[in-house]
C-alpha cells in the first residue's frame, strides 16, 4: 500500500472487514499525504497510500451473491471478467461452436421436456459457464507457438473437444448414438475416448502418462471419480500395472494442518531420484471449505514440488489430485478445467473391473445373452453373483429357509471347474441361461441397445454410482429373474440334491444332465418371476432325476396316442422307446433300467397322493408294484421282461380308485393303519401276493381292526374315535359292498366287524354324546352297556328291549305332577284325584289303604326323576330309530318277518285290567320306541313304519302293510268316523313314496292312482256356464255371505229390496257394508259377463233395477261409489272389464283389482292415502279405460276438475296410466297385467304355497287394510304423492311392517279358516272339482259307491311337499343359525343337483379335447350337424341343459365371459365351438362351466367343514375324477324321499292327520348321504383344446422356406377345402409327435410319418404355414366363411378406398406370397390370443410390425414387401387387408 503497488485479494473473505476504511477509500490526508486505518484485531494503525495503489478483490460471482454483505457490496466498483473476454474474435468465434458442439453432445434425440434434459455440468465433470473460454484459451496458448498456421482454427476446435472429452463421463460417450452428432464422429469420439485417452481405470491411464515421451519434471493432473477412494491394497495394483515402485497415497482427510501436508510431500520427494506418483485423495461435498480446501492443497503442492533440490534429482513427479465426487442431477459445484499446469481428466471407476474382461465399449451394440455365448465375460463369476438373489425370490410351500440354505449352498458348489461333472452342470447352465436370455429379448424391444438405455437412465447411474456398476448390476437384474426361473424348475422336488447325492450312482447323474441338456425333453418356459414366486405346491425329495418332467412327458404321449382312432394302451408304452427319453434309458444295462422303473414308480406316487411318512409311501409303492405285475400278468408278459415306466402310467390309470381309496384310509394321524397293515401283510404272507391287488382289502381289514373301540370315558376320547368312523366309513364301505365284489375279489367279504363299529357308533353318538349324566349312577351304567355292546354284538336285542321308567296306571302315561302313594305306586296328579276320594282311600293298583290324614300331593323328587329318565329315554329312542333306519332297513332287501313284526309291534302295547280302573285289558298307541312310558293319552296313528316298508317293491312289503291296516282296523284304536282319515293317511304315504301300483285292494289302488298326479285336477278347474267358482271374498265371512246371497237373490228374481234389507240387519260398520254390497256385485252380476253365452249376461231389465237399488241405497251415498257401483253392474271397467277371453289367471288378478278398489273407495285413512293420488290434479281417483290413454274430456266426479284428453293427449295436469308408464307402452294394461302375473309367481315361491292358497293370502292382505289400526295414520307433513324416493321407501316399509307382516305371522291358520268357510259355502256345489274335493261325489265310476274314499279327506289337494316349502320351514325355524349346513344347501340346491352331470361334461370335453386336439378340423358346424356325424348325444345335452339352467351364474363366476356368449340359451342349433373347451371364444363357455361345477361342489364341502368343525384334506384333481368323488344325487328319486322320510304323519282320534318335518334328521343324513367323504377338487388336468393358432412350431425345429416351385406345385394340387384339412392334419399330427420324438431335420416328412410313427423335416412348418393359409383361403373364397372369428374385432377395421388402391399397386409388384403367409401366421399365433391387444397395439403400423416378426425369426423382409407394401395401414386392419389382397389376388391372376 506504501510503495504503490497493486494488491489483488483472493478467498481472503476473513480480511474484508479489517479493510474496511481502504475499501470505503476513506482516507485521512496529512502533510500531502493519504492514511488510511487498518484493522488488527483488537488495534487500529494507520498507513499510507501511495498514490499508485490499487486494490483488487477477486471473488466468484456466486460466493458474492451468496455470501458479501451488501454494505460491502457497495463499497466496490463492480467488474464482471470471464475469459471470454481476453480472447480474440477468432478464438470467440471458436468458443461459440465449442458450446455448440457441447449442446449437441449432451442432448439425446428423445428429449422432449426440459426436465429429462442432460446438462453439460452432467456430462463434463467441472463445467462452468467460463469452460469453452478457458479450454479455447488453453488451447489457443499451447499452439501459438507452432509454426504450421494451416486450418488453425480447425485444429483448435479439435484440440478443445478432445479436452472436453476427457473430462466426459463414459455413459455420455455411450449416449452419443442417441444424439446428432454424426455416425464418424460419434465412432472417433468413443475411439479416442475409450483407447486413446484410457478412461478404464486410473492405473491404465497413470502407465499411459508416465509412458509419454515428454519430458517435464512435474506433471499436475487433476482427476474426478464416482467411485470409492484408493486403499492402500489397490498400490500394489497400481504398481504392477504401471510398473512404477514410488507411488503414494495421500488424503487430505488424514491431514490436520498444512505444514503436516507439506512435510509428507517433501518426505516423499526427497526418498528417491526415481520417477514417483503422487496420489492425494479427496472426498468432495457441496460445502465451499471442500473447494478452499483443495485449491489450497493444489496451491501448496505446485509451490512444494517445483521448489529447486539441493541434489537437483532427475526424477519425474507425476501428481494426481483425485476427487471423489457425488452423483448428482444437474452437476455438483465442483470447478474444473483450470488449466495452467494442471490437465483435467474424468476417470468413472478408479479400479479395473473384475465383472467385464472387455471395455464398456465392445458392449455397445452387444445384447446380454450374448455375453453367455461368446465367453468373453467371467460367466462363473456373474452367475455366482446373482444365486443368493435368485433364490431369494422363490418361496416354498414348507418356507422354512433350509429349503433356500440348501439351494445356494448346492449351487455354489456345482459351480466349481474341478470336476468332469460339475463342468458339464457349468456349460449346460450357460447355455440354458443364453438360451432363456435370448427368448427374453425377443419380447423387449431393441434388446442390442441396452447400454445405451442404461446410459441414459439417471435413476440407475445414481443407484449404480460408476457407469461399469451400473452396467453390470443391470445384467444381474436381467439374469436373476431367468437364474430363478431356472431353478425353480431343475430343483423342483429337490432334484438338485440328487447330483450331490453319495447314494446316486453315476448313471442317475448322467440321466440328469442328459434330461437338462436336452430342449426336447426339458422345456424351460420364461416366466416372469417376482420376488414371492411360489415353486410348486408341495415339496418332495425326488429320487428320480426330473421325475416331474417325465410325467409330464408320458402323460402328453398318452394324449398323442389316443388320438388315433384305433389305439390301445399297449401302443403308448410301445412308442415310449422312440422318444429320446426312451432312447437313452434303452442304452442302459438291465440293472439299471430295473433301478430307474423303482425310483420312477416311489416318485410318481408321491406326486400323484398325499404321502405322510416313509411307510405309507412304501405301502402305496407296494400297491401300484403289485398293480403292474398284474396288469402284466393279464397280458401275458413273462416274468423276465423288464419293466418299462409307461407301465406304471397304465397300472395307475386302470387301479385309480382302488390306489386312491388305499391311499385314503392309511392317512391317519399317528400312522396306525401303516403300521398295522404292514403286520397284517406279513401274516398273511403279502409277498407270495405281489401279482394282485389286495393291499386296500387288506387296509380295510386293518382299519376295522383299528377302529375297535379304546376305553370311551370322556367327551373327548369319544368325539375323537366317532371322527375317525366318519372319516372311514366311505371307505370301508366301498370295499365291504356288494358292487366292489367284482373289483375287489371274495377277500373283501372277510371284513366282518364293520356292521359292529357302525352299530356301536351310534350307541356312542346317542348315548354317550350330548346328554348330561346328572345322576353319578348313570354313567357307569351307560358305559358299562358301551363296553358289553362293543364286545358282542349279540346283545343288541337285550338293550333295545329294555323296561324301565314309570307308568300311571290310570292313563298309562309318563306320569305329570306325580304323586307318591305310600305304596309307592306313582299316578298323576289328576288320575289320582279322579281314583282317591273320601270314601275310596285305598290305592287303585294294589287296594291298600291310604292313612286318613294323607294328603294328595305332587312328589318334586319323583317328578326330577321322571324328567332326567326322559331325557335318558329319549336319547334311547333316537338311538331305536337311526338302529332301525341305518341297519335293518340299510340293504335292498327288505329285512325278515320277525324283525318287521317285532318293529310293528313297538307302535302299540296292550295294557293289564286294574281292577278298580278297567276291567279289561287295552290296546295303546305310543311312539316309535322300545320304551312302553310314553303311550299316547288319545290313541295316534304314526307312519314311521310305512315310510320306512315303502323303500322297497310294494310287493315284497304289500303283506305288512295290510296286516298292519288290519291290526289298526281290529284294534278299535281308531273310531269309524276317522277311518277315512286313515285311509287317507295311508295313500298320502304311498305318494310320498312314488308308489302306484299294487295297493291293498284295488279300490285304494286306484285312488292313489289319481292322487299322485293332482295336478291334473288343479291345472285345469272345471266351471258351469254360469262361471261358479269359489268365491275368495269369503274371506269377510258371514256377513258378506249374506249380503252376498241378497245379490244373488235380486239377480234371479229382480228382489232389490232385500238388498237393503240384509244390510240393515246386518252388525257390521256401515263403510263395510258399502264393500260388501260392492263385492257381491262384481261375484254376481260381473262375473256373468265371463260367460261365452251371451244369454247368460245380466239383462237390462235387471240391469235397470240395480240401477234403481243404486240410486236410492244409502249405503252406496258418496258419488264415486256410485259411479263404481253402476261401472260394475255394467261392466264397463275400462282395462279390467270381464269377458270370456280372459285366462283363469287373468280374472284373478281382475277379481284382486276389484277388492282393492273397494276398500280404496270405502276407507281413506292412513297409509291408504298415496294410493287415492294417481289422477286427478285434486287427488281424486280417476281411471281410463282400453288402452289407459283418454279420447274424451270429463269432470272429476269430486271436485269438478276438467279430466281426460282428446286424441290419446291428455289435458294438463291428468296423470293417465300411460303417462306413468315409462318408458311408454303401446298397451298400458296388457302390460300391467303380465307384470301383476310376474308378481303372482314371485309371492308364490315367497310364500311356498300353492295358487290358491297365495289368492286367499293377498286377499287377507287387502282385508287387512281396513282393520289395521290408524294411530299413526301417517307421518306430519308427508307426500302424498310420492314424489321422492325417500317418501317412496317409507311408504312401502309402513305397509310392510303395519299391514303385511302381522297377516303372514299365523298364516297358516288363517288360511284353514278361509278354506273352512269355503267348503260350507253353498256355492261349492256349482262346481264339480269343488263337489269332489270338498263333498262325497265319487270320481271314479269303477269304485263301489259305498266306498269309504269319497270323502274330502283323500280327494282334498293337501300342500305337496316340495324343496321350496322345505326351504320356507327351515328359515321359519330360524334355520340360518340352528340349520346351517341344510339352510346353504336348500339357498342353492337348483345349482347343486346338476354338480352330478360334472363327469359326464368332463368325459365329453375330455373326448372333444381329444378329436380336436392340435387339428385344423374345427368346424364351424352346428351341434346339430356334429350330432349326426357321431353314435350318440346323451352327454351333449347334458351339455346344453346344465349350461342353460347355470348360464347366468357362471357368467357372474370368476371367469368373465362376454356377455354376447351367455345372454341367450343353447341349443342344436348353436355352433359347435361352444362345447370345445378354450380360453377365448365361445368354448369359454365350456371352461366356465366346468369350473363353475368345481367351485360348487368345494363350496359345499367347505360348508360342510365349518358344520363339522374338521378341514378336508382329501383332494382329486379333475384328471383323476370319478362319479364316486362328486355329489350326486337326484331330486326326485333321492333328495325328496329323504325329506319324505323324515316328514311323519300322524292321526290322533277325532282329529285331522298332521304332519311334521325333523329338520335336524334331514340335515344329518343330506351329511352322510351325499356329502361326506367327498373330496375337494382340484382344476388340475381340466381340459383345454389347444389348436394350431396356440402351438409355437417354430420351437420344435429350425425352420426353412419351402421353394416357391413346391409352393406353386401344392397350391394347384390342393384345390379343395378338404383336401387341404387332410393334408393339414397329417402336418399337425407329425408336428404333435416331433415335439416329443425329434429327427433328423433332412429326413423327407413322408418317410418320418411312415417309420416313425409306424416330412426334409425342415419344411415341416413352412408346410404348415402354406396349408393352413390355404385352408383360410378356401374357407374365404369357397365356404364363404370367415377364417379369422376368434380374432378379436380391434383388428377387424375396414380399409379405406385410398388404402385399397395402394394395396392393389403393391400386389401388381410382384411376388407377395411370402409377405402374405407371415401375415396369415401371425394373424393366427399372435392375434388370435384374448389379449392380443395388450401386446400389439391395433395402432401400430402392419409394415413395421411384421418386419420385426419376421426379424425375430431370422427371416429376410421380402423387397418387394420392403418397399412397395403401404405404411399407412395400421394393425386394427390387418385382418381385412389380408382378405383383400387374397381376394384380388386371385382375381388378378385370372
Amino acid at each position: 500500500m506504501e510503495t504503490g503497488q497493486t494488491v489483488v485479494l483472493l478467498n481472503l473473505q476473513n480480511l474484508y472487514e479489517s479493510l474496511y476504511d481502504a475499501l470505503n477509500q476513506y482516507y485521512v490526508s496529512l502533510g500531502g499525504q493519504k492514511y488510511v486505518d487498518l484493522g488488527l484485531g483488537t488495534h487500529r494503525v494507520k498507513c499510507r497510500v501511495h498514490k499508485n495503489f490499487r486494490l483488487i478483490v477477486i471473488e466468484e460471482k456466486e460466493v458474492v451473491y451468496t455470501q458479501f454483505p451488501i454494505p460491502l457490496i457497495n463499497r466496490l466498483e463492480k467488474h464482471y471478467l470471464d475469459i471470454n473476454t481476453v480472447l480474440k474474435n477468432e478464438g470467440k468465434e471458436i468458443v461459440k461452436q465449442l458450446q455448440e458442439w457441447v449442446k449437441v453432445f449432451v442432448s439425446l434425440k428423445s428429449q422432449q421436456s426440459k426436465t429429462n434434459r442432460y446438462l453439460p455440468t452432467d456430462v463434463f465433470i467441472g463445467y462452468h459457464s467460463d469452460t469453452c473460454s478457458s479450454v479455447v484459451l488453453q488451447v489457443t496458448e499451447k499452439m501459438k507457438d507452432e509454426s504450421d498456421i494451416s486450418d488453425l482454427q480447425r485444429r483448435v476446435l479439435d484440440e478443445a473437444k478432445f479436452i472436453m472429452l476427457n473430462c466426459a463421463t463414459p455413459d455420455s460417450v455411450i449416449r452419443l448414438d442417441g444424439t446428432k452428432l454424426s455416425d464418424v464422429e460419434t465412432e472417433k469420439l468413443t475411439q479416442i475416448y475409450f483407447e486413446e485417452q484410457k478412461h478404464r481405470s486410473l492405473a491404465d491411464f497413470i502407465a499411459s502418462h508416465t509412458r509419454l515421451g515428454e519430458w517435464c519434471h512435474a506433471h499436475f493432473t487433476e482427476v474426478t471419480t464416482f467411485s470409492r477412494q484408493l486403499t492402500a491394497g489397490d498400490i500394489k495394483q497400481l504398481q504392477n500395472i504401471t510398473e512404477l515402485c514410488d507411488i503414494k497415497l495421500l488424503s487430505l482427510q488424514q491431514f490436520d494442518t498444512e505444514q503436516s501436508f507439506l512435510k509428507e510431500i517433501r518426505q516423499f520427494l526427497d526418498s528417491t531420484s526415481a520417477d514417483k506418483v503422487l496420489i492425494i485423495q479427496i472426498d468432495y461435498d457441496e460445502a465451499s471449505q471442500s473447494m478452499n480446501i483443495l485449491a489450497s492443497a493444489k496451491y501448496s503442492s505446485i509451490n512444494e514440488i517445483n521448489k529447486p533440490k539441493a541434489n537437483g534429482g532427475n526424477g519425474r513427479v507425476f501428481v494426481y489430485f483425485v476427487t471423489k465426487l457425488p452423483r448428482i442431477e444437474g452437476g455438483t459445484s465442483f470447478v474444473g478445467f483450470h488449466g495452467g499446469p494442471w490437465k483435467s481428466v474424468h476417470i468413472d471407476d478408479l479400479r479395473r473391473s473384475k465383472e467385464f474382461v472387455s471395455d464398456v465399449q465392445s458392449l455397445r451394440n452387444l445384447p446380454i445373452s450374448q455375453l453367455f455365448e461368446d465367453m468373453k465375460e467371467p460367466f462363473t463369476d456373474l452367475v455366482r453373483s446373482c444365486v443368493q438373489s435368485a433364490v431369494s425370490m422363490l418361496r416354498d410351500q414348507e418356507d422354512s429357509g433350509a429349503l433356500s440354505t440348501r439351494r445356494v449352498e448346492i449351487l455354489l458348489t456345482l459351480m466349481e471347474d474341478s470336476e468332469d461333472l460339475k463342468a458339464v452342470f457349468l456349460k449346460t447352465l450357460r447355455s440354458r441361461l443364453h438360451s432363456l436370455l435370448k427368448n427374453h429379448e425377443r419380447n423387449i424391444p431393441s434388446p442390442k441397445y441396452w447400454v445405451l438405455t442404461e446410459a441414459s437412465n439417471i435413476n440407475a447411474l445414481q443407484e449404480g454410482g460408476t457407469f461399469t456398476q451400473t452396467l453390470w448390476k443391470k445384467i444381474q437384474a436381467v439374469v436373476t429373474p431367468v437364474l430363478a426361473q431356472l431353478v425353480s424348475v431343475i430343483d423342483r422336488d429337490c432334484n438338485l440334491d440328487l447330483l450331490l447325492d453319495v447314494n446316486c450312482g453315476e448313471e442317475v447323474k448322467k440321466l440328469w444332465l442328459e434330461i437338462f441338456g436336452s430342449n426336447e425333453m426339458l422345456d424351460i418356459p420364461l416366466v416372469k418371476v417376482d420376488s414371492n414366486h411360489i415353486t410348486d405346491e408341495r415339496t418332495m425329495r425326488s429320487s428320480m432325476p426330473f421325475s416331474w418332467r417325465i410325467r409330464d412327458i408320458l402323460d402328453e404321449l398318452m394324449m398323442q396316442t389316443q388320438q388315433h382312432e384305433r389305439h390301445s394302451p399297449r401302443q403308448f408304452e410301445e412308442f415310449f422307446p422312440k422318444i429320446p427319453l426312451g432312447q437313452y434309458m434303452a442304452t442302459m444295462d438291465e440293472k439299471m433300467q430295473r433301478e430307474l422303473f423303482q425310483r420312477y414308480l416311489q416318485d410318481f406316487i408321491a406326486m400323484t397322493m398325499k404321502v405322510a411318512s416313509a411307510g405309507e409311501l412304501k405301502l402305496l409303492c407296494d400297491a401300484l408294484n403289485s398293480c403292474v405285475n398284474e396288469l402284466r400278468r393279464r397280458r401275458k408278459a413273462p416274468s423276465e421282461e423288464i419293466p418299462s415306466i409307461p407301465l406304471i402310467h397304465s397300472a395307475y390309470h386302470m387301479y385309480r380308485t382302488r390306489l386312491q381309496n388305499l391311499s385314503r384310509m392309511i392317512d391317519r394321524p399317528h400312522h396306525i393303519v401303516p403300521d398295522l397293515l404292514l403286520c397284517y401283510c406279513f401274516s398273511n404272507h403279502f409277498s407270495a401276493s405281489l401279482y394282485q391287488q389286495v393291499l386296500d382289502v387288506y387296509a380295510a381289514v386293518a382299519c376295522v381292526e383299528q377302529l375297535e373301540p379304546p376305553a370311551l370315558d370322556s367327551n373327548t376320547q369319544c368325539q375323537d374315535w366317532l371322527k375317525q368312523v366318519k372319516r372311514l366309513q366311505g371307505s370301508i364301505e366301498l370295499v365291504c359292498s356288494q358292487g366292489s365284489l367284482r373289483q375287489y375279489g371274495e377277500r373283501s367279504q372277510e371284513i366282518n366287524n364293520w356292521n359292529h363299529i357302525c352299530i356301536l357308533s351310534l350307541f356312542v353318538e346317542h348315548m354317550l354324546l350330548g346328554f348330561e349324566f346328572e345322576e353319578r349312577e348313570l354313567k357307569p351304567l351307560v358305559l358299562d352297556h358301551t363296553r358289553t355292546l362293543g364286545k358282542n354284538l349279540m346283545l343288541l336285542p337285550y338293550l333295545v328291549s329294555l323296561r324301565f321308567g314309570l307308568q300311571c296306571p290310570v292313563c298309562m302315561g309318563e306320569p305329570e305332577d306325580p304323586v307318591d302313594l305310600p305304596c309307592h305306586h306313582i299316578f298323576c296328579l289328576t288320575c289320582v284325584r279322579v281314583c282317591v276320594y273320601v270314601g275310596q282311600m285305598y290305592c287303585p293298583v294294589c287296594e291298600q289303604e291310604l292313612p286318613d290324614d294323607f294328603e294328595v300331593k305332587v312328589s318334586e323328587d319323583v317328578r326330577a326323576c321322571i324328567t332326567l329318565n326322559g331325557q335318558f329315554r329319549q336319547s334311547c329312542s333316537a338311538f331305536f330309530i337311526n338302529l332301525v333306519t341305518t341297519v335293518c332297513f340299510k340293504d335292498n332287501i327288505p329285512p325278515s318277518k320277525g324283525v318287521i313284526l317285532q318293529l310293528l309291534s313297538f307302535l302299540m302295547v296292550e295294557t293289564d285290567p286294574i281292577p278298580l280302573i278297567r276291567a279289561q285289558s287295552q290296546i295303546h298307541t305310543k311312539d316309535f320306541s322300545p320304551f312302553d312310558e310314553s303311550l299316547d293319552k288319545n290313541p295316534v296313528v304314526r307312519s314311521v313304519i310305512l315310510k320306512l316298508l315303502l323303500k322297497y317293491s310294494f310287493d315284497e312289503v304289500k303283506e305288512y302293510l295290510q296286516q298292519h291296516l288290519t291290526s289298526i282296523e281290529e284294534s278299535n284304536i281308531v273310531e269309524a268316523e276317522d277311518k277315512n282319515e286313515l285311509y287317507a293317511l295311508y295313500i298320502n304315504c304311498l305318494e310320498c313314496e312314488r308308489l302306484v301300483p299294487g295297493l291293498p285292494d284295488p279300490q285304494h289302488q286306484q285312488t292313489a292312482g289319481c292322487r299322485v298326479c293332482p295336478e291334473d285336477a288343479e291345472g285345469s278347474p272345471v266351471q258351469n256356464e254360469d262361471g261358479g267358482q269359489m268365491d275368495q271374498y269369503l274371506v269377510y265371512g258371514e256377513q258378506y255371505l249374506a249380503i252376498r246371497e241378497a245379490v244373488a237373490k235380486a239377480v234371479l228374481e229382480g228382489t232389490v229390496e232385500d238388498i237393503e234389507k240384509k244390510c240393515e240387519r246386518s252388525t257390521a260398520p256401515p263403510k263395510r257394508r258399502t264393500l260388501y254390497i260392492l263385492l257381491a256385485l262384481f261375484r254376481e252380476v260381473t262375473s256373468l259377463y265371463r260367460a261365452a253365452n251371451t244369454g247368460l249376461h245380466p239383462s237390462p231389465r235387471k240391469c235397470q233395477e240395480l240401477e234403481y237399488f243404486i240410486q236410492g241405497s244409502r249405503y252406496l251415498d258418496p258419488k264415486p261409489v256410485r259411479d263404481f257401483a253402476m261401472a260394475l253392474v255394467h261392466n264397463r271397467m275400462g282395462g279390467l272389464s270381464v269377458h270370456n277371453d280372459r285366462t283363469g289367471a287373468e280374472h284373478v288378478l281382475v277379481e284382486l283389482a276389484v277388492h282393492l278398489a273397494a276398500v280404496l273407495l270405502t276407507g281413506t285413512e292412513g297409509v291408504l292415502t298415496p294410493l287415492q293420488q294417481l289422477a286427478c290434479p285434486e287427488g281424486h281417483p280417476c281411471a281410463v279405460g282400453e288402452c289407459g290413454r283418454p279420447t274424451q274430456l270429463a269432470r272429476c266426479l269430486e271436485c269438478g276438475a276438467v279430466v281426460g284428453g282428446n286424441n290419446h293427449v291428455p289435458v294438463r295436469g291428468f296423470s293417465s296410466i300411460q303417462q306413468i308408464i315409462q318408458p311408454p307402452v303401446a298397451d298400458p294394461c296388457g302390460f300391467l297385467i303380465v307384470h301383476l302375473l310376474k308378481d303372482m309367481d314371485h309371492v308364490t315361491k315367497a310364500l311356498g304355497k300353492g295358487t290358491d292358497g297365495t289368492v286367499t293370502t293377498i286377499h287377507l292382505i287387502i282385508r287387512s287394510i281396513l282393520e289395521s289400526p290408524q294411530t299413526n295414520p301417517w307421518m306430519a307433513g308427508y307426500d302424498s304423492q310420492l314424489s321422492t324416493k325417500e317418501a317412496r321407501n317409507t311408504w312401502e316399509t309402513t305397509v310392510a311392517t303395519d299391514i303385511i307382516t302381522p297377516q303372514l305371522k299365523h298364516l297358516d291358520q288363517r288360511l284353514r279358516e278361509v278354506n273352512a268357510t269355503i267348503r260350507n259355502d253353498s256355492r261349492v256345489s256349482s262346481n264339480f272339482i269343488m263337489r269332489v274335493t270338498f263333498g262325497d261325489e265319487c270320481l271314479l265310476s269303477s269304485l263301489p259307491r259305498g266306498s269309504q274314499v269319497h270323502c274330502s279327506g283323500v280327494w282334498s289337494c293337501r300342500e305337496r311337499v316340495s324343496l321350496l316349502s322345505l326351504t320356507h320351514i327351515v328359515e321359519q325355524n330360524d334355520g340360518k343359525d340352528k340349520l346351517p349346513l341344510l339352510w346353504r344347501f336348500l339357498q342353492k340346491e337348483a345349482e347343486f343337483r346338476l354338480v352330478r352331470f360334472l363327469p359326464d361334461i368332463l368325459a365329453l370335453q375330455k373326448s372333444l379335447v381329444k378329436r380336436f386336439q392340435k387339428s385344423s378340423d374345427l368346424m364351424n358346424d352346428s351341434i346339430r350337424e356334429f350330432i349326426q356325424k357321431q353314435s350318440g348325444n346323451k352327454r351333449i345335452q347334458i351339455f346344453l341343459d346344465t349350461w342353460n339352467l347355470l348360464r347366468v351364474s357362471v357368467a357372474t363366476s370368476e371367469i368373465k365371459i362376454p356377455e354376447e356368449f351367455w345372454k341367450e340359451d343353447l341349443d342344436q342349433d348353436s355352433d359347435l365351438q361352444y362345447l370345445l373347451p378354450r380360453r377365448q371364444g365361445p368354448g369359454l363357455c365350456s371352461t366356465a362351466l366346468l369350473s363353475h361345477l368345481v367351485a360348487l361342489h368345494n363350496e359345499l364341502l367347505h360348508a360342510v367343514d365349518r358344520h363339522t368343525g374338521e378341514d378336508t384334506s382329501y383332494k382329486v384333481s379333475l384328471s383323476e375324477l370319478t362319479e364316486l368323488h362328486v355329489i350326486r344325487y337326484e331330486v326326485e328319486k333321492d333328495l325328496l324321499p329323504l325329506v319324505l322320510s323324515n316328514c311323519q304323519y300322524s292321526l290322533e282320534r277325532g282329529k285331522e292327520t298332521l304332519s311334521e318335518y325333523d329338520l335336524p334328521k334331514i340335515q344329518q343324513q343330506v351329511l352322510t348321504r351325499f356329502l361326506q367323504g367327498k373330496p375337494l377338487i382340484t382344476l388340475t388336468g381340466i381340459p383345454i383344446l389347444v389348436t394350431r393358432h396356440e402351438r409355437d412350431y417354430e420351437s420344435i425345429l429350425k425352420t426353412e422356406r419351402l421353394p416357391s416351385l413346391t409352393l406353386t406345385a401344392l397350391s394347384r394340387d390342393l384345390e379343395s377345402y378338404s383336401e387341404v384339412c387332410d393334408a393339414l392334419k397329417a402336418v399337425e399330427l407329425a408336428l404333435g409327435f416331433l415335439s416329443m420324438t425329434g429327427g433328423d431335420t433332412h429326413m423327407p416328412l413322408v418317410r418320418y410319418l411312415e417309420d416313425t410313427l409306424t416330412c426334409m423335416l425342415c419344411h415341416c412348418v413352412a408346410l404348415w404355414q402354406l396349408l393352413s393359409s390355404l385352408k383360410s383361403e378356401n374357407m374365404l373364397k369357397s365356404l364363404k366363411r370367415d377364417p379369422f372369428s376368434g380374432v378379436s374385432a380391434e383388428y377387424q377395421k375396414h380399409l379405406e378406398e385410398e388404402q385399397k388402391k395402394l394395396l392393389q399397386g403393391f400386389i401388381t409388384v410382384g411376388n407377395i406370397n411370402t409377405w402374405l403367409l407371415e401375415m396369415h401366421e401371425f394373424l393366427l399365433l399372435n392375434l388370435g390370443s384374448p389379449r392380443a391387444s395388450d401386446t400389439y397395439g391395433p395402432h401400430w403400423s402392419v409394415k413395421e410390425t411384421l418386419a420385426a416378426y419376421m426379424d425375430r425369426k431370422e427371416l429376410q423382409v421380402p423387397p418387394d414387401a420392403e418397399a412397395s407394401f403401404p405404411d399407412e395401414i395400421l394393425l386394427s386392419q390387418i385382418v381385412e387387408t389380408w382378405k383383400f389382397t387374397v381376394t384380388y389376388k386371385q382375381e388378378w391372376m385370372m
